[in-house]
C-alpha cells in the first residue's frame, strides 16, 4: 500500500508542479507550445483574441504549485492535509466531468471554439480524469495492524 501511495504521490506532485510551471511561464509572457498568444488563446480558450490576463493565470500556477506540495506529502498524514489531497482530487475530477467550458465561462471569456473543446475533450479533461484518480490514490491511509 505504501508503494502505490507513493507513487502516486510523486507522479501526482509532479504533474501538478508541470502545470503550475506551465500557466506561470504563460503568465509571464511565452507562448510555448504555440507558435504565438493568438495561437495559444485560440488553442485553450477558443477565440484569438481572448487570452486570459496573466493574474489568473499566475493564480492558477500557483495553485497548482500548491496543490503539487500537498500531494507530495506537506501536511504529513494530518486531517488538514487529507482534507486538502481530496479537495484536489475533487476539483480535478471535477474538471474532467464538466469541462473547459465551464472554467472559461467563470473568467468573462466567449465560449470555447470548436479546436479549443477538441483539445479540451482529447487531452485535457482525460488529463484531469487520470491526475485526479491519482491524487485519490496518494490519500489511502495504511490500515492499523
Amino acid at each position: 500500500m505504501f508503494v502505490i501511495r507513493g507513487l502516486a504521490r510523486v507522479t501526482g506532485a509532479a504533474a501538478l508542479a508541470a502545470v503550475g510551471g506551465l500557466h506561470l511561464l504563460w503568465a509571464s509572457g511565452p507562448a510555448w507550445p504555440a507558435k504565438d498568444k493568438a495561437d495559444l488563446a485560440d488553442a485553450m480558450v477558443g477565440d484569438p483574441e481572448a487570452l486570459p490576463d496573466p493574474l489568473p493565470t499566475a493564480v492558477v500556477g500557483v495553485g497548482a504549485l500548491g496543490a503539487a506540495a500537498v500531494v507530495a506529502g506537506a501536511g504529513g498524514e494530518s486531517r488538514l492535509a487529507q482534507v486538502a489531497r481530496l479537495t484536489v482530487a475533487s476539483g480535478l475530477l471535477a474538471r474532467a466531468a464538466s469541462g473547459g467550458g465551464v472554467a472559461v465561462r467563470a473568467m468573462g471569456l466567449p465560449e470555447p471554439g470548436e479546436r479549443a473543446r477538441r483539445i479540451d475533450n482529447r487531452w485535457i479533461r482525460p488529463l484531469c480524469a487520470g491526475l485526479g484518480a491519482i491524487v485519490l490514490v496518494s490519500c489511502l491511509r495504511s490500515r492499523p495492524d
